[in-house]
């Protein structure tokens, strides 16, 4: 049992297990006793301690032998316990308890580091597989009446970082690509930012249990509409995909001349064969797909192609 003035020596130092002069610490000390013959004899205390220690590690003792302390050790007692006492000139740091792990732990979706902001582009042949998701596909459509009317589709597919346009030349192939279906294409051309699919074994089904988590971020600029003041600004032959009003139409001999507009500016639509047959007028909305960014002066044009693709979308009438 410790006397009385150990008893009250402050608490910090106790559970530091680090002598304060060798931690930096400023230790709470007792004011001096009066040195007086009775103080000093009930400031002296027996203490029972190894004689010698074999092992720090270890907590055998030899057989004890009763010594005597100078007052100034019996004032700040060292610990006992020799498993809990640091090296010597150790700076030791406040001993905290680690955290309990959670009984249900939240499983995070990793985010997205950076969304792109055009569809990812490959060139040449492809070998593959690559498992994509679908995130939509246009209705087949004739694209060349003059060699047996030649039909294909337009989808947009994406990874978990990436998303892509595709040009599918087999019909046959639309019932795979359903949104949110999780396929693997393979043996498919990269070419003018496309990647396109000619046989139909290019496409097949992966494990029903696969899953692909797409960012919402990744999935809205897939779908997003470029501003036309982005677009003046783009190299003649990149291709656009968008949904635009039209403010006014023009024909001219087997042409089309659409003006769309948007809140940043306006453009030029050039629409020629098939596609002029296509019913749309002032106030409806185009949605383009595969037209050609082409010069106009200092400005720029869009121009259909071969594979463009056109729908119109009619305003709603107020009931």
């Amino acid at each position: 049992m410790l006397s009385q003035k150990q008893s009250q020596l402050p608490e910090t130092w106790a559970t530091s297990m680090c002598p304060p002069e060798r931690c930096g610490w400023t230790a709470q000390t007792l004011p001096p006793a009066p040195l007086c013959s009775s103080s000093i004899k009930q400031e002296e205390e027996i203490y029972t301690l190894p004689q010698k220690r074999e092992d720090p590690t270890t907590t055998k003792t030899v057989n004890p032998q009763r010594i005597k302390l100078p007052l100034e050790q019996s004032q700040l007692p060292e610990p006992l316990t020799p498993s809990i006492h640091p090296p010597e000139g150790c700076f030791q740091t406040p001993w905290v308890l680690p955290p309990t792990p959670s009984s249900s732990p939240v499983t995070k979706k990793p985010k997205l580091k950076a969304v792109p902001k055009e569809a990812s582009r490959e060139e040449g042949f492809q070998r593959g597989p690559k498992e994509v998701m679908v995130l939509n596909a246009t209705e087949p459509f004739i694209y060349d009446v003059r060699e047996g009317n030649r039909e294909m589709f337009h989808a947009t597919v994406a990874t978990e970082s990436k998303f892509f346009q595709v040009k599918v030349y087999h019909v046959a192939l639309k019932e795979k690509f359903i949104p949110k279906k999780i396929i693997a294409i393979s043996d498919y051309v990269g070419r003018s930012g496309f990647l396109e699919i000619f046989h139909t074994l290019s496409v097949s089904d992966v494990n029903a249990d696969r899953k692909m988590e797409i960012p919402q971020s990744l999935i809205r600029k897939a779908n997003a509409t470029p501003k036309i003041s982005h677009l003046h600004l783009q190299v003649p032959g990149t291709f656009v995909n968008g949904v635009f009003q039209v403010h006014k139409k023009t024909v001219w001999n087997e042409c089309i001349y659409y003006e769309v507009q948007d809140s940043t500016g306006a453009m030029e639509v050039l629409v020629y064969g098939r596609l002029t047959r296509i019913l749309c007028e002032e106030g409806d909305k185009l949605k383009l797909i595969c037209f050609e960014l082409a010069s106009k002066g200092e400005g720029r044009q869009l121009r259909s192609v071969i594979h463009s693709y056109i729908k119109v979308i009619k305003p709603r009438k107020n009931k």
